[in-house]
């Protein structure tokens, strides 16, 4: 199980590029492995300070994501965020130094990504960024389940 995070930051995307396989060169939506005992928020503000140094407010949840083969180790599944960027100095990590801010998509973006960013509505067909406002986003955030809706934790 993992976490994607769709940051909204500085009027763009965040993106890093992998410096491992798989993937190795391609753009990425920041990620990471949920830990054991880690609700689904605590993951995504995790992820985001260990992958690309940002402080994020998770917004909610966007969608699940089934990888194939092609870009992923095994079978992986990820819960993905929408979240905006608060503060902090970008910069990568060992597995992806390159970190950047994109109002349009790279050509180098992982395919699977492109494609559901567009199937969101989120970039359209030429990878150009739609959501540029806070408004906007606002209106997007009518179809994400947050913390509050639709999203049940086990009581400990």
């Amino acid at each position: 199980m993992t976490v994607d995070l769709i940051i909204f930051y500085k009027g763009g995307l965040v993106l890093s590029r992998r410096d491992v396989p798989p993937c190795r060169g391609m753009w990425h939506l920041p990620g990471g492995t949920l830990l054991l005992g880690e609700t689904l928020f605590e993951a995504a503000k995790r992820i985001s300070r260990e992958e690309v140094n940002l402080v994020i407010n998770p917004l909610g949840i966007a969608g699940i994501k089934e990888y194939s083969r092609k870009t992923a180790f095994g079978q992986v599944v990820a819960i993905v965020f929408i979240a905006k960027g608060i503060r902090g100095q970008l910069h990568g990590n060992e597995y992806a130094k390159e970190v950047n801010v994109f109002t349009k998509l790279p050509r180098k973006t992982i395919k699977e990504q492109k494609d559901m960013l567009i199937s969101l509505g989120i970039v359209d067909v030429n990878g150009l960024l739609k959501i540029t406002s806070d408004e906007e986003l606002d209106q997007f955030m009518g179809n994400l389940i947050t913390s509050e809706d639709r999203l049940w934790r086990v009581s400990s």
